[in-house]
């Protein structure tokens, strides 16, 4: 199969375009059956779910500008060097357009170009994020202005983009750290924000917010939990990880109390904005999830969507301290996932899980699991067989 990617040899971006996507679904579930057999695991998948879009699903794209003013994504392998006018074909078509009209301005707004290696210049990024309501925002990130002269010089270079998409900020980064978000956000034009709604529930996204990539497969993801979750009524929800407030937002009305806790400042902003756009309670908390005290909450289901690398460990200690009935676990890293239920095991049972490639023609998967709390007598006996000596 021919890759549907113009530069599939070069591009360090998505890896698996090359494949057939039937196999790519097949190819994720041996994946994460092989590291529950390597932890030795009794657990097998057998469901995934397919992304109801394969291609320009993505709504959002984080565009680097280099040194000689190159536009793109960066190679393969080669942090320092961009392919110039490189489209994705993973990108949301709303995202095609902006990048086209992002890249002739960059080339010829008069603005310098960051260089990475002696870190002078101005123009780092172009980030473009849309929705499927055709909202889109354009964030032009750059180094901080020398004086006030190169500051009104950049604002009035990025006021020429100002209706070109829902919103544009300027985004500053103060520091030489190689990101693609500023530590200081001006509105050019626009609201600031940007609209997406899921499954009838309407969500903000603001600049430097995470949203799900896929919002196709978003409402497969939703209700997937949604049913994990099961009946509600009458019991204290606890959404760890909460971000925005994605899951806390949606299944609110569903539980006697809701709870969310999220260590981004912005991100609870956001989370408590969509929770009034929805019409919903929720008691949300800027703190890490480590640090927070939730114990005495008496949370009866907890959902647990913690970043890439994992739980905290401390984290980790405390749900198996607090044992709450029910654990819905969305886990993005089935490996560190397959490491955490060597200890999970013992406590919880599976009672049903699922994976959904949020994530077309790259190796990365969605995995919803939930876990019921086991009988005591069921622990202990979970335990010892954990103790027993390999034979």
């Amino acid at each position: 199969m021919p890759s549907l990617c113009p530069n599939p040899d070069v591009c360090g971006s998505c890896g698996w375009s090359h494949i057939p996507y039937p196999k790519q679904l097949q190819q994720k579930l041996s994946d994460i059956n092989g590291s529950f057999a390597i932890k030795k695991l009794d657990l097998q998948v057998n469901d995934i779910l397919p992304s109801p879009v394969t291609e320009h699903y993505r709504n959002r794209m984080d565009f680097v500008i280099d040194w000689q003013g190159a536009v793109g994504l960066r190679e393969k392998g080669k942090w320092w060097k961009v392919i110039d006018n490189h489209p994705c074909f993973l990108a949301d078509k709303q995202i095609d357009d902006l990048f086209v009209v992002a890249r002739d301005w960059a080339k010829t707004c008069g603005l310098s170009f960051y260089d990475r290696k002696a870190n002078t210049g101005i123009l780092r990024y172009a980030v473009i994020r849309s929705t499927t309501l055709n909202e889109t925002m354009l964030i032009i990130v750059t180094s901080a202005p020398a004086d006030a002269v190169e500051e009104a010089s950049v604002k009035a270079a990025l006021e020429k983009l100002s209706d070109k998409a829902t919103t544009v900020v300027w985004s500053i980064n103060h520091t030489v750290s190689d990101v693609s978000y500023g530590d200081e956000l001006r509105v050019i034009s626009g609201p600031g924000v940007i609209e997406e709604e899921i499954c009838g529930f309407k969500y903000r996204l603001s600049p430097n917010a995470f949203f799900q990539t896929n919002p196709h497969g978003a409402a497969r993801l939703l209700e997937t939990v949604r049913d994990f979750a099961g009946d509600l009524t009458d019991k204290t929800l606890l959404d760890l990880y909460c971000g925005t407030g994605f899951f806390a937002v949606a299944l609110a009305k569903d539980a006697k109390k809701t709870i969310g806790v999220e260590l981004v400042p912005e991100a609870i902003k956001d989370a408590r904005v969509n929770a009034e756009l929805n019409g919903v309670e929720v008691e949300f908390h800027d703190a890490p999830t480590e640090k927070f005290d939730w114990m005495k909450i008496g949370a009866d289901v907890v959902i647990l969507d913690p970043p890439r690398a994992g739980m905290h460990d401390k984290a980790l200690q405390d749900v198996i301290a607090a044992k709450p009935e029910t654990i819905v676990y969305i886990s993005c890293n089935y490996k560190n996932f397959a490491r955490e239920m060597v200890m999970l095991q013992v406590y919880y049972e599976v009672e049903s899980i699922r994976a959904i490639d949020m994530f077309p023609h790259t190796p990365h998967v969605e995995l919803v699991t939930k876990l019921v709390r086991r009988p005591p007598v069921e622990e202990v006996e979970a335990a010892s067989a954990e103790e027993e000596p390999a034979q």
